[in-house]
């Protein structure tokens, strides 16, 4: 037990920098403060999210009482949490079981392969539980206060908080290592992770299709039968959700009236967690480091011949095609950093028109969304533009570019090549990404509005260079505070605070823009408010590119 509480204590200081961030604070305070800054500042800028949330979990408590249905709600914020566990979980457990470094040290040493396994989802779930709280416990207390419920309630909340995140991630933690340990996918791991992280995704979406497809069943029911029998049967709503998520019915079983079988109730899921445990660790101890040692393995590659040799060696690229490769391949070639920076642009438009699928819309209201269009281009423009500026926006690509090459960033200083090359390329690479997402948006928009021409080019155009300002200043924060000390790639991303500096000044500024050269061009004339974006957009471009490439040289130099 106590290796095993030493080693997660070795796994959650390497995540979280605890032992780096007291050392800092006594031998070099400006890494203290850098690190100490971001840590106040984005609390605080997610306090507003936050209070959003919960005014959402208030209303839907509210709506839920007025219609005698509050049994559901607990069950809605554990499918909730369940969801976002899941996704984000995903490469939580691959960065700590297969991204980290630290398993090549431990692997020689006198440690029990079971330990290991352990340590490292204990890691994982201390993690998860920071996250828990903060999405399932306003739940939690809104329904207590809601309902009046006691003390006995609190200690069961508390214990049924404990096992929200613990089965989905040892289920989930059990397949990944069940399908990274397949002979038959050796040696395309990374491309697995990649495809894994996506297809978890993709299952959560297909489960929500799903569920809203037969809970759209619905509407074919008389609407005054179906309110009578939902005020007259109080868990009807519980009894439909816990059909698709049976675990979510033992959490509202034990916590909804609390009895005798309350407690039943509870230990029932408790053990149900226990056997998720176990399972995990039974498949890891099975799976897990054959699958590490094996992939360790390197194939070797054909022998390319003397002739060959010399013409890849002599091969010239220019030098803005140069650093775009380089950083393209960077991304593509390493999971983390592809999940982050190209999942927003697939994802978010799959969830939009997934949400739209749920709406039934008749002829009429196609024709009324295609008036409002041919009547009103400007508002659709401009909400369009927006979109697209988003992509770019959420993007930590520019934000990230310096800090992904981490210790190998000298070779960056090494080569001869400008500092024009370098913004154009790596910027280039921003802007493809972007670009996907903008193709996914308009293949989307294209089943229920038809685009004119100048409406596709004006919003292609409008977008990308309204995203220039944002991507450029990405690139400046990453130029200045890069975080190129990292033992694994997810913190050059996650705990990177030019990400999050890049994405609110970029959307403030954004926001700011499009409302005032939207409200120009919706009451004075349309092209003089797509003037003002565009001159505006280019000035802040040309600023951005100036202070960069003024600097850039100086400021590889000083890395460290």
């Amino acid at each position: 037990m106590k290796e095993i509480m030493a080693l997660t204590k070795l796994f959650i200081n390497e995540s979280w920098g605890f032992s780096k961030f007291l050392y800092n604070r006594t031998n070099n305070k400006k890494a203290f403060y850098k690190q100490l800054v971001p840590m106040i500042i984005v609390p605080i800028a997610l306090i507003p999210a936050f209070f959003m949330y919960v005014s959402f979990y208030i209303a839907l408590y509210a709506g839920l009482r007025m219609i005698n249905q509050t049994s559901v709600f607990l069950s809605v914020g554990y499918i909730l949490t369940i969801a976002l566990i899941i996704i984000f979980g995903i490469m939580y457990i691959l960065s700590e079981f297969y991204f980290s470094k630290n398993i090549e040290e431990l692997i020689p040493l006198p440690i029990l392969s079971r330990n290991i396994i352990i340590s490292k989802f204990l890691s994982i779930l201390v993690s998860e539980y920071v996250f828990t709280a903060l999405i399932f416990v306003p739940a939690l207390i809104i329904y207590g206060v809601g309902e009046g419920m006691g003390f006995v309630y609190a200690c069961l909340s508390i214990l049924m908080f404990l096992t929200v995140p613990v089965l989905p991630l040892a289920l989930l933690t059990a397949l990944i290592m069940l399908i990274m340990q397949s002979a038959s996918i050796k040696g395309r791991q990374d491309m697995l992770r990649i495809i894994f992280a996506f297809l978890g995704i993709a299952l959560i979406m297909s489960v929500q299709v799903w569920f809203g497809n037969h809970m759209g069943n619905a509407n074919n029911v008389d609407f005054q039968n179906l309110m009578n029998n939902l005020l007259k049967n109080n868990e009807s709503l519980l009894n439909t959700i816990g059909y698709f998520v049976p675990t979510s019915l033992l959490l509202a079983w034990t916590l909804n009236k609390i009895t005798l079988m309350s407690l039943a109730w509870a230990a029932s899921s408790v053990a149900i967690n226990i056997i998720a445990f176990a399972l995990m660790v039974l498949v890891g101890k099975r799976f897990y480091i054959k699958s590490i040692v094996r992939g360790k393995i390197i194939k070797k590659g054909k022998r390319l011949s003397q002739i060959e040799t010399q013409k890849a060696l002599g091969k010239k690229s220019h030098g803005v095609m140069a650093i775009f490769s380089m950083d393209l391949r960077l991304l593509l070639r390493t999971p983390i950093y592809f999940f982050n920076n190209v999942s927003v642009v697939i994802i978010v438009p799959a969830c939009l028109l997934i949400s739209l699928s749920f709406i039934k819309l008749t002829p009429e209201d196609f024709n009324s969304i295609r008036n409002f269009y041919t009547e009103m281009p400007i508002l659709v423009n401009f909400i369009l533009i927006a979109f697209f500026i988003f992509f770019g926006a959420t993007t930590a690509t520019t934000a990230t570019t310096f800090s992904r090459e981490g210790k190998a960033s000298w070779l960056t200083r090494m080569i001869p090549i400008s500092s024009k090359d370098q913004i154009i390329g790596r910027t280039s690479v921003a802007v493809i990404i972007e670009s996907l997402g903008i193709v996914f948006t308009l293949i989307g928009v294209s089943f229920y509005i038809p685009l004119t021409l100048l409406s596709l080019v004006l919003t292609v155009i409008l977008g990308i260079l309204g995203s220039l300002p944002i991507l450029l200043f990405g690139l400046f924060m990453d130029m200045n505070h890069p975080l190129l000390d990292w033992d694994n790639p997810q913190k050059a991303v996650k705990n990177n605070m030019n990400v999050v500096t890049t994405l609110f000044v970029g959307m403030a500024y954004i926001g700011l823009l499009l409302a005032v050269s939207g409200l120009l061009g919706y009451f004075i004339n349309p092209w003089l408010g797509y003037g003002l974006f565009s001159v505006i957009s280019g000035i802040m471009t040309v600023v951005f590119y100036k202070i960069i490439d003024k600097r850039l040289a100086v400021k590889l130099l000083n890395f460290e």
